[in-house]
C-alpha cells in the first residue's frame, strides 16, 4: 500500500476494515495527476473551491494542509445526507497528492439512532446563550456565498466533540488525529515529485469546454477549458512543442500545472487556463452537435496542416484501444493538380459513404481522393468523423498527430 494505517481497533472487511461502531477505513490510489482545484500552498483559495464543490451533495465541515509521515497532505470532513432516510454521514479524508499521482486514506463515520440529537442540544443552549435560534446557522466560513445542501452550523464546532464523544463527527476528528500521529507512507511514493509540479502531458482532442489531457503513462485527465474558442486557436497550428511518436510522427504536448490551473503551450502564447473535472462530467455534458464540431475542427486543421506541407492523422491515443487505428489527410499533387486525399485503417465497413468507395490496393485500408475545393475543411472532417465512428472508441480517447507530407517538400 502507498499509505498503511495503524488498523487497532479495526477488523478487516474485504478491501476494508471496520470497527465496534462499523466505521469503515479504507485506502485508495490514483495513478492520475489529482484533480485537486488549488495548490496546498494556496490554503483559503483551496478550502473555498472545495467547499463549492461539495455543496450539491452535503456540506465541508472542515479542510486543513497536514503532514502525514513529513509529506503535505490535505485533511477534509465532509458531511453527507443519508440517501433513504434521516442522519447523516460524515466521510474524513486525509489526501496526499502527487504531481501525477494520489492516496487517500479515508474513514466513513455514519450517524445511528436517533439521529439529530447533538444537533439539537446545540441548538437549545443556542438558544439560551443569543435568545434566538438564528445563531445556530451561519453562512460556510470558506466560501459564504455558496449553499450547501447541508448547512454549516454550530455543532460542527469541534468545542463540541468532548461533549459528544461517541458522535459520528467526533469519533471521525480522533481517528484524523490518530492517523496523522501514526501512518505512514511508502517511501517510493513519498519520494515522487509534489503536487504541484509541472507535468508533460500529450493533447487528446477538445470537443465541447472539455480538453482531455494525456500523460506519457497513457493516464488520461480531463479539464474544462475557460476560453475553449481562444485554446483551440493555438492547437493545430504549428506552433506548439510536440512529443514524437515514430521517427516521422509526433502529437502536440505542453506543461501542465495541475494545482495553478494552467496549460502552457508555448512559450509565444498565452497559458491556457483550466480547472479539473471528472471522467464522468466530461463524457456525460457533451452533445453530438459538439462532437460534430469538433471534427469539423480536425477538418479545418487538415487544410493548416496543408499549407504547412503536413499530413493530419487521427489516431488513437491509447494503445489498448488498437493503437494502428488512423484517418490520414493530406494534399498531393497529380500532373500539378492538387487533391485532397483521405485514407484510413481499417476499412470503416458500413460507415456512412465510406461504404460506396472501391476498395483500394492497400490492405485493410480505404481511401478517397478529390479534386481541392472549397468544402475541403467540412468533407475531411466529416469523412474522418464517420470512419471514425466505426471503431468503437469514444472520441476523448483520440489525438491527433502530424508528419511531414513528402510529396509536398520535395515538390
Amino acid at each position: 500500500m502507498m499509505i498503511t494505517p495503524d488498523t487497532t481497533g479495526f477488523q478487516p472487511a474485504g478491501d476494508a476494515w471496520t470497527d465496534s461502531h462499523g466505521d469503515r477505513m479504507s485506502v485508495h490510489f490514483f495513478d492520475l495527476v489529482p484533480n485537486l482545484p488549488a495548490s496546498l500552498d494556496d490554503l483559503p483559495r483551496l478550502r473555498h473551491e472545495l467547499a463549492v464543490q461539495t455543496a450539491e451533495d452535503g456540506g465541508l465541515i472542515e479542510a486543513f494542509v497536514v503532514t502525514v509521515d513529513g509529506v503535505p497532505a490535505l485533511l477534509q470532513v465532509v458531511k453527507v445526507p443519508y440517501p433513504d432516510r434521516p442522519g447523516q454521514v460524515f466521510i474524513a479524508s486525509i489526501t496526499v497528492p502527487k504531481a501525477t499521482a494520489s492516496v487517500v486514506l479515508r474513514l466513513v463515520a455514519q450517524e445511528g439512532s436517533p439521529t439529530g440529537a447533538k444537533e439539537s442540544a446545540v441548538l437549545a443552549e443556542t438558544i439560551v446563550e443569543t435568545g434566538s435560534p438564528d445563531a445556530f446557522y451561519a453562512p460556510h466560513p470558506y466560501a459564504p456565498q455558496s449553499r450547501p445542501r447541508l448547512p454549516w452550523h454550530r455543532a460542527d464546532d469541534p468545542r463540541f466533540d468532548e461533549h459528544f464523544p461517541g458522535h459520528p463527527l467526533s469519533r471521525a476528528r480522533r481517528w484524523l488525529r490518530h492517523m496523522l500521529a501514526t501512518a505512514r507512507l511508502d517511501p517510493e511514493f513519498a519520494a515522487l515529485p509534489p503536487f504541484g509540479s509541472a507535468v508533460s502531458v500529450s493533447i487528446g482532442l477538445p470537443i465541447g469546454p472539455f480538453l482531455p489531457l494525456w500523460t506519457v503513462e497513457e493516464k488520461m485527465t480531463f479539464w474544462r477549458l475557460e476560453d475553449p474558442a481562444a485554446a483551440r486557436a493555438q492547437l493545430g497550428r504549428g506552433g506548439i512543442t510536440r512529443r514524437p511518436l515514430n521517427s516521422t510522427e509526433g502529437c502536440e504536448a505542453g506543461w501542465l500545472y495541475p494545482a495553478d490551473g494552467v496549460l502552457a503551450l508555448s512559450a509565444d502564447a498565452p497559458p491556457v487556463r483550466i480547472s479539473a473535472v471528472t471522467d464522468e462530467t466530461a463524457y456525460t455534458s457533451i452533445t453530438p452537435e459538439e462532437i460534430v464540431a469538433a471534427f469539423d475542427w480536425i477538418g479545418e486543421l487538415s487544410v493548416a496542416a496543408g499549407g504547412r506541407a503536413e499530413m493530419l492523422l487521427v489516431r488513437t491515443a491509447a494503445v489498448a484501444d488498437g493503437a494502428d487505428n488512423y484517418v490520414l489527410m493530406t494534399l498531393q499533387f497529380d500532373d500539378g493538380r492538387p487533391s485532397c486525399v483521405v485514407e484510413t485503417s481499417p476499412v470503416p465497413v458500413g460507415a456512412q459513404f465510406w461504404d460506396t468507395l472501391p476498395p483500394i490496393p492497400k490492405p485493410n485500408t480505404a481511401g478517397f481522393a478529390r479534386a481541392r475545393d472549397a468544402d475541403q475543411a467540412r468533407t475531411d472532417g466529416r469523412l474522418t468523423m464517420w470512419a471514425v465512428q466505426t471503431w468503437d472508441v469514444h472520441p476523448f480517447r483520440l489525438m491527433l498527430s502530424y508528419k511531414p507530407n513528402p510529396a509536398l517538400v520535395t515538390g
